[in-house]
């Protein structure tokens, strides 16, 4: 599969400060700025990318294939330079029948700090809430990832708890936390 062949796009988001559009082949060489970055990736689901190789197999299998399904997934700008990608944020049916969506972000650390993935998520949230019926928003997280469930609190995601020895990545187990907001409690 190719992310060129696939015609789908997300539909743009804006706010004050950003622009959550669909990525494009043109996007590689930022993704892989900070996906090779070894300060944004200690917490990723997925290896630090080491190749410009890798982010095309991220374009052409992964994101083709979410956009064949209709996910959400998003590239993130600033608005005044939309064309260059600084992360991306995403919600993925989890599972579609129970109405459950997984939050996912990433952001380029030279934008850390600004507030842009609660900015971004936010709007994104706002976006599933109102055009979709999913139910609830759930963000796991490495539970020792501290700049990521600050980020989800600040999206009104609430603490639900800890997941022991969740996972199995690197060679080791890892606790997950685990946010989450329903659509009565979502602003």
């Amino acid at each position: 599969m190719n992310l060129n062949e696939v015609g789908w796009r997300p539909p743009m988001l804006e706010t004050e400060r950003l622009v959550l559009r669909g990525y494009e082949p043109s996007d590689a060489a930022a993704i892989y700025a900070y996906a090779s970055d070894p300060d944004v990736t200690p917490y990723m689901s997925f290896d630090r990318s080491r190749h410009i190789d890798d982010v095309h197999t991220f374009l052409h299998r992964r994101v083709a294939a979410e956009y064949q399904e209709q996910e959400l997934t998003y590239a993130l700008a600033l608005r005044e330079t939309p064309q260059i990608q600084i992360g991306g944020v995403g919600l993925y049916w989890r599972p579609r029948i129970h109405r459950v969506m997984e939050l996912g972000y990433i952001l380029a650390k030279p934008q850390w700090g600004n507030g842009y993935v609660p900015e971004a998520a936010g709007a994104l949230m706002r976006y599933a809430f109102r055009h979709t019926d999913v139910e609830r928003i759930f963000a796991p997280i490495f539970a020792d990832n501290q700049k990521s469930r600050r980020a989800a609190e600040k999206m009104g995601l609430k603490f639900e708890g800890i997941q022991r020895s969740a996972l199995e990545y690197r060679g080791r187990r890892w606790d997950e936390a685990i946010y989450a907001v329903l659509r009565g409690e979502f602003d």
